[in-house]
């Protein structure tokens, strides 16, 4: 009986994989195809720094559609079934969503949008900082130091950076935000409940770094091992799972901001390039000469 019942388990669990797998398919292919189809336009600010990160969305998804186990973006003569494999391109697309979120929605006013977007640009020059003197290039230090003080400036001057709390001015000038919100703050935004959102976190951050839980329970020719297992499985299908939710979503919101790309989403026969056979755009004909 017992047998019986894991063999059923083990059908049902294939099917579930399948299907977040075609799932997580279709997600990707309008993604990808709505980011291309938006080209070169006029838009706000804040929807055109909001492709940039929508496009590194679609990047980590094509990257987890071309490493799982049976995806039809990439063929092999073998299966690789570890969760790592999408582990950490999972946790950049669920984090990378917050930062997406925030970035499009339209500012209250031209002083609001200076202020995320200055928030952004310390962020990234104390992270650059921080690189540069861990590697011993001093010399690049300087000028970024510089740069830092005056978006410190920039911020201090602004009539709505002015309005927010001491404690949040003081997170923002010290440039470790890269958003005014928390992420709780943001979760909330999301619609994202905390407890659920931090275990899926805090799992993925497990295999994304190669910390105790991704190999303490390994099996033998099962879980953590690469070859075909329930566990593994059923993490990919999980995760499978909540990457076409958040990618959708923020298509929906890509969509929002140009309606003209509305168009190219056509589920698993979405055209864009490069990317499965079946995906590509056909080729031009090749124009008939005039006869005189």
């Amino acid at each position: 009986m017992d047998a019986e019942l894991n063999a059923a388990e083990k059908i049902e669990l294939n099917k579930q994989y399948n299907d977040s797998l075609k799932k997580f398919d279709l997600a990707t292919c309008e993604a990808v195809a709505v980011s291309q189809s938006i080209g070169v336009q006029m838009a706000e600010p804040h929807l055109g720094h909001s492709t940039y990160v929508f496009a590194r969305l679609c990047n980590h998804a094509i990257a987890i559609i071309s490493a799982v186990p049976r995806s039809r973006w990439m063929r092999a003569d073998f299966e690789q079934w570890d969760f790592g494999v999408a582990a950490g391109h999972s946790r950049a697309i669920i984090e990378g969503y917050l930062l997406f979120l925030y970035i499009v929605e339209e500012p209250e006013s031209r002083e609001e949008w200076s202020v995320r977007i200055n928030v952004m640009y310390l962020n990234d020059c104390m992270r650059r900082i921080k690189m540069l003197s861990n590697i011993g290039a001093d010399e690049g230090v300087g000028g970024l130091q510089q740069q830092a003080e005056e978006l410190r400036e920039r911020l201090n001057s602004n009539p709505w950076f002015q309005t927010l709390p001491q404690q949040v001015k003081k997170r923002c000038l010290s440039g470790d935000n890269l958003m005014i919100p928390t992420r709780d703050e943001m979760l909330v935004r999301a619609g994202w409940e905390k407890t659920t959102f931090y275990a899926y976190w805090d799992l993925l951050s497990q295999y994304a770094h190669v910390l105790p839980i991704s190999f303490f329970r390994m099996e033998p020719n099962g879980r953590g091992t690469g070859l075909e297992n329930d566990t593994d499985k059923g993490y990919l299908s999980t995760m499978l799972d909540l990457c076409a939710d958040t990618l959708e979503k923020a298509t929906d919101l890509m969509t929002a901001a140009f309606p003209d790309t509305a168009a190219a989403r056509q589920g698993l026969k979405s055209k864009f390039d490069p990317g499965p056979r079946s995906n590509r755009p056909a080729p031009p004909k090749p124009k008939r000469k005039k006869r005189r």
